[in-house]
């Protein structure tokens, strides 16, 4: 059955560089808040602080007391709060754990690209593919003639019948079909004439450097599939382009014994509106720690030690139908790594960064580190691992980072001057809070370098919204609780918003 391939959606400085943290000093003090925290914490420079118990003078003077940044901040475990905008459209609730890294100061670190090494490369490609048959996409996905033949044969048979749209492309403002039929068949008209009558495969993997292609010249270039010796088949690309420094990705297309996958797979974290019903443990197959297993074991052969598992959520893998609906092809889980400074995770969320300001835009841009797999009863489905850090010196060993008071003051005003312009053509827009983190962001300024960061502690809000409104007639209503994705991202310093998305 020929598929509609459109994809879905699955599954965003210091030393003056950066305003989000350019008055940060090279050595600060974080004065604690509250009597408690006084008494416990008064040496800028993390030194221990001896306590002692005047009721009880026979007892160890010289017991350490340890002061965390939780202390420090006078932040509690959990916070609660709603806030609403002037028209009553907009409500924010809070109701949320407070997540803080268990340590004593947090500090400023700055971040570039790893370099991509063969080492690297071989590391991963045997990870995954030391049994198998490697074969470059172009070898492996060029037409016979007798497949053109075959597609061509049923384009003119559509024709025939009268079936100009065949995959539901639609039309266009004007009433004229979007799929051009006549030109589609022209096209493998002329691709038949210069198809091979047999398909000859060609081994291949990736190699780190510059190769010409036709395109031009491409760095760390590598398009292949994977055969593996029960059948099973992986699509597999490494590349250096845009915003990645490095990406690699890696996508089952076949499953054991050779039964194809359809083209348009996709696995994306579950939500409240996916449909379907949420996976179970035992819907999918396998426990959540065979699953981490499995994944550990891969992330050990690739020889990445410096991330560690840092979250999981529930997953869904569809494909769509002829008539544009989703056809569910199973469940599993979702497991992220991050890396983790000093105690201080790189907090997980859904935004790559790097994006740009405008598309009119020529600036060059690099978006975060991630590694992320999908993975059910059969093992692991796809990998993604994009722009390793090489992690460079400390510009501030102790920042001083503002109270949780008034980063909560921060947060609630900011949530609604950021959705003002979304209450205007909408009924109502409700945020339901339930997680708020401090950990590690990656900032930079593209326009400056970009291939220098800084890793700065900010403060991430996750939860779920719901919106509510009207469009050409109708109502409809929208909820968007994918579990990394974060609503408002504040610098923990000095409390400015951070766009996830562009990385600053």
């Amino acid at each position: 059955m020929r598929k509609n391939i459109n994809k879905i959606v699955g599954l965003t400085l210091c030393i003056g560089m950066l305003t989000g943290c350019a008055q940060t000093p090279e050595s600060s003090l974080v004065k604690p808040k509250g009597n408690k925290a006084e008494d416990a914490y008064t040496e800028a420079e993390g030194v221990d602080i001896v306590k002692e118990d005047s009721s009880e003078n026979t007892k160890d003077k010289n017991t350490a007391v340890r002061t965390t940044i939780r202390d420090l901040l006078n932040a509690p475990e959990t916070y609660k709060s709603q806030t609403t905008d002037d028209s009553a459209k907009l409500v924010v609730n809070t109701d949320a754990t407070v997540e803080i890294p268990d340590v004593e100061k947090i500090s400023a670190i700055s971040v570039t690209p790893a370099e991509v090494t063969q080492d690297l490369l071989d590391r991963i490609t045997n990870a995954f593919f030391s049994e198998a048959k490697l074969y470059t996409s172009e070898s492996y996905y060029t037409q016979t003639k007798d497949e053109i033949k075959k597609t061509l044969d049923e384009l003119k048979e559509d024709v025939a019948n009268g079936n100009l749209d065949p995959y539901n492309y639609g039309t266009d403002e004007d009433g004229n079909y979007i799929y051009d039929i006549y030109g589609e068949i022209e096209m493998y008209e002329q691709e038949y004439e210069a198809a091979p009558e047999k398909k000859t495969l060609v081994e291949g993997r990736p190699v780190a450097g510059s190769q010409e292609t036709e395109n031009g010249t491409a760095e760390n270039d590598f398009s292949g599939v994977a055969q593996m010796p029960d059948g099973t088949e992986y699509f597999y690309k490494t590349s250096s382009y845009g915003s990645d420094t490095l990406s690699v990705k890696i996508r089952k297309t076949a499953k054991s014994g050779g039964e194809k996958l359809p083209v348009d797979t996709t696995w994306f974290e579950y939500t409240s509106s996916s449909e379907g019903e949420k996976p179970t443990e035992e819907s999918i197959g396998i426990s959540l720690d065979e699953a981490q297993k499995m994944v550990q074991e891969k992330v050990d052969k690739m020889g990445i030690t410096d991330l560690q598992f840092s979250d999981w959520s529930y997953a869904l893998c569809n494909s769509l139908e002829e008539d544009n609906s989703l056809s569910n092809l199973g469940s599993g889980y979702a497991i992220y790594y991050t890396r983790t400074i000093n105690g201080v995770p790189i907090t997980q969320t859904m935004a790559d960064g790097g994006a740009l300001e405008d598309m009119d835009s020529t600036m060059e841009t690099w978006s975060y580190e991630s590694l992320y797999f999908f993975v059910d009863k059969d093992g692991i489905e796809s990998m993604s691992y994009s722009n390793p850090y090489t992690i460079g010196e400390t510009k501030t060993e102790n920042l001083n980072l503002l109270p949780f008071s008034e980063i909560m003051k921060t947060y609630e005003k900011m949530m609604v001057v950021t959705n003002a312009d979304n209450m205007e053509y909408e009924k109502s827009r409700v945020y339901d809070i339930d997680r708020i983190v401090l950990g590690y962001a990656r900032i930079y300024e593209p326009s400056t370098d970009p291939h220098t960061g800084l890793l700065v502690p900010v403060w991430d809000f996750f939860g779920s919204r719901k919106v509510e409104g009207d469009y050409d007639g109708n109502s409809y209503s929208d909820i968007t609780d994918y579990p990394s994705w974060s609503f408002l991202t504040i610098n923990a310093v000095d409390g400015s918003i951070i766009d996830r998305d562009l990385g600053y």
